[in-house]
This record gives structure tokens, sequence and C-alpha cells, in this order.
């Protein structure tokens, strides 16, 4: 059994009467990328085949991050080592490090050189459980982007998706690069509609394991859930407000599905909208001060934006269908699954919040749905059917350059990024 859309699942639960966007719409590689120099790691101890293996192994992790930040390109070979040869060799920066493993720890000392001036920009001494090797990796990608372009680095996050290989829908995670895909639920039920709080620390989800789709808060760290909302009918989570306390929630309780917000200090809720029909798939603004969500009041599902505040409204899109928004983190822009006519395949599009500028990303390889922002607004997560099954890719917010997360058994679907 294929996992529904939650409108189609909405449609078919209701009752029978009823910021500082940098990309823009270029993509992670609109800006123009600098090159970094990137010798071998250098062992502690050169004797030690153990030192050198873990430098090959964070080496080659820490190239990929660099790569796939679209930031940078990497050389790898210069005249000599000195930094003044890495600046013909076209390099920008100089990233050079030692590497060591002791028992069961590695450590890795770094040191990025502006190849110009010769200055410093970073130096910094990491030390990890072995185990956890590619977690190290990922955290000196982050600081290396951090410190040369002022943004955020993604290397250390997750996605959450859901995934039939075991006979049943369960949660799993994975890293941004498709590595350490790991099963955390073992419920035996559809579980669905993942949905990551903002530190990082939770997932809300919707599963059937106790017979009604009821709402659940997942702890990562301890591996185990609490329930959240179990009214009777649909409780799915739609996102988190910015601050973490808060979850827009669509809920039928037997009736037509609504969005309510559930603050998560003392489970109380608020009813949202009070649409005859179907109102569903709630997204926080950045600022949590607004919320885009789909909606039939208008004949076919569209994109609609309510202040909060106020509960003003207004439509986005005027497509023949739209289903699962998501708000960039920037702000600017909310991603969205839909088609602009009853026989095209459903594609995932951005709209504007002012809804004047309507993007399509996708078309038509295979179904494209559920889009889901990285944490900086640069790249989508989705689900697509291009390759046969379903499955989650990556692609640049431009909608270039898109490739599966990971070759997972069995069929994946909802996507989340994590923060």
């Amino acid at each position: 059994m294929n996992i529904p859309s939650l409108l189609t699942l909405l449609l078919l639960a209701a009752p029978a009467t009823a910021a500082d966007v940098y990309i823009g719409v270029e993509g992670a590689k609109g800006a123009a990328k600098r090159a970094i120099g990137l010798p071998l790691f250098v062992p502690e101890t050169p004797q030690k085949a153990e030192d050198a293996a873990a430098g090959e192994q964070l080496r080659e992790v820490l190239r990929s991050d660099l790569l796939y930040s679209r930031y940078f390109d990497v050389i790898e070979k210069a005249a000599d080592e000195g930094p003044e040869a890495w600046k013909t060799a076209g390099a920008a920066f100089l990233l050079s490090a030692k590497s060591a493993r002791v028992q069961d720890v590695v450590t890795l000392s770094v040191k990025v050189t502006d190849t110009a001036s010769g200055e410093a920009l970073l130096e910094r001494y990491y030390r990890q459980n072995a185990q956890y090797w590619r977690t190290l990796a990922h955290k000196v990608a982050d600081d290396v982007v951090r410190q040369l372009t002022g943004r955020p680095g993604i290397a250390h996050t997750q996605l959450a998706f859901i995934n039939d290989q075991s006979g049943s829908k369960e949660l799993y995670l994975a890293d941004y690069d498709g590595e350490s895909v790991r099963r955390v639920t073992g419920y035996k039920a559809i579980t669905m509609f993942p949905r990551w709080s903002p530190d990082g620390k939770h997932i809300a989800f919707t599963s059937y394991k106790d017979g009604n789709p009821d709402l659940y808060l997942f702890s990562v760290e301890k591996g185990s859930a609490r329930t959240l909302s179990e009214r009777q009918g649909l409780n799915i989570a739609g996102g988190f407000s910015p601050d973490g306390g808060r979850i827009a929630v669509t809920i039928s309780a037997q009736k037509n599905p609504n969005i309510h917000i559930l603050t998560l200090s003392d489970g109380s809720v608020k009813k949202v909208t009070s649409h005859f029909g179907v109102d569903s798939s709630p997204t926080f603004s950045p600022d949590g001060e607004q919320i885009a969500f789909i909606s039939d009041r208008a004949g076919n599902p569209q994109i609609h934006v309510q202040e909060l505040s106020t509960g003003r409204v207004k439509r986005l899109t005027r497509l023949n269908w739209c289903d699962s928004p998501s708000w960039a983190p920037s702000g600017e822009w909310i991603a969205f699954s839909g088609r602009a006519n009853p026989k095209d395949k459903m594609d995932i599009f951005l709209v504007d919040v002012t809804g004047t500028r309507l993007i399509q990303l996708t078309h038509g390889e295979g179904s494209n749905e559920e889009p889901s922002w990285s944490p900086d607004s640069r790249f989508l997560s989705f689900t697509s059917t291009r390759a046969g099954r379903k499955q989650v890719f990556l692609m640049d917010a431009d909608g270039s350059a898109p490739h599966p997360l990971a070759d997972v058994p069995g069929n994946s679907s909802t996507p989340n990024w994590g923060p």
C-alpha cells in the first residue's frame, strides 16, 4: 500500500457533504565559487598507518562536503605546499590538516590560510569518537563554510523520511549525503509525515500504530515517542513554529479537516481555520506570524497564506492542483507540489509570498512531490518516481542537479530536512 498524499487522505476523510534570499531563483550555484586548496592530510605520526588512514577518510568526506556546498571549487595539487604555490595554482584558500587516531578517538588539527595574505583564517583542533568520524568531517566543513562565507553550513544535517522496506511504513533518518541510513521506529503500522523541531531534538509524525492516525513527538536522543494528539480522526503535523514551541496541525475530529495550533508546553489547541471543505498541510513562515496551507475553498486545492494575528487569508496559486507547501527559511519562497493541468504529473514549484512569481522546478520526470527546504534555503528534498519506485531526491533550489539521497530499498517518501 502506498502512502497517500496528505491532501488525498484529507479529502477521503472529509464528510461527504463537504529574508535575505541570496540565491534568488538561481540555486546554490548562483554565486561565483572560490577555489580552496586541499592537500593530503599529514599523519601526526608518519609511521602510524592508523593516522594516515584516518586522514584519508576525513579528507574525502570533507572534500565532498565542500564541493556539495557549491561555494567552492577544490584544487588538490600545487607545485609545493606553501600558500604561494597554491595561490599560483588558483586557490584563494589553503586547508591543511594533521590527523591522528589513538584507540577509539580520532583527532584533526585544521588550518585555513588566505593564500594572498598568508593570514590564518581558521585554526582549530577537533576530537571525536572514531565511531562517528564522519561527524567530525561534517563539523569541519560547516566551520569552513561559516568562516569563509558567513553562511551556515548544512553538512551536519539529517533528513527524516518514511520507507516501507520492512513491510510497513516506518520512520528513517539519513545524513544529508545519504550516509548512515537507519530505521528509528518499528511500529509495523503506517507512519507518515515526519517534521523536525527547529533544535533537531524531536520529530513530530503521524502513525496508525494504535488504530487512529494520532500525532506523536519522537525524541531523537531517547529513541522514544509520546502522544501529542489522539483526537478521533486525523492528527497530522504540518510544521513547527520557528521557536519550536508550537506545531501547526491538521485535525479533523470527525469533521472537516482544519488548521490548528498545538502548544507543546501545555498541550492546548487553538483552531485557526473553520472552512467547510479541507484546509491542510500548514507550514509556518520564518517569523512565525503567518502560515501557508492548502485549501479547496476556491474549488481545486490551492496555496493560501493566513496572518495568525488578524486571520486575513490570501490565495497565492491558480493551478489545477496544489499540495505540500514548505516555506523557505529565508522567507521569500514557498515550495510545493502541483500540476498546471489535470493530465500533468505532479511537479515541484516555487511561488513567492506575494503570489506574483511562479517557477516550475521539475518537468514531468516521474511524479515529484513533498518538497522540503534545507536549513540554508539553497537546496530542496522531495519524493520522485523518476527511477520507477518512490525515492527521496535532492536538488539545488533552482531545480538543477537532482540526485537520489541514497539507494534505499523499498519506497521512500515525505522527506523532511532537519536543522
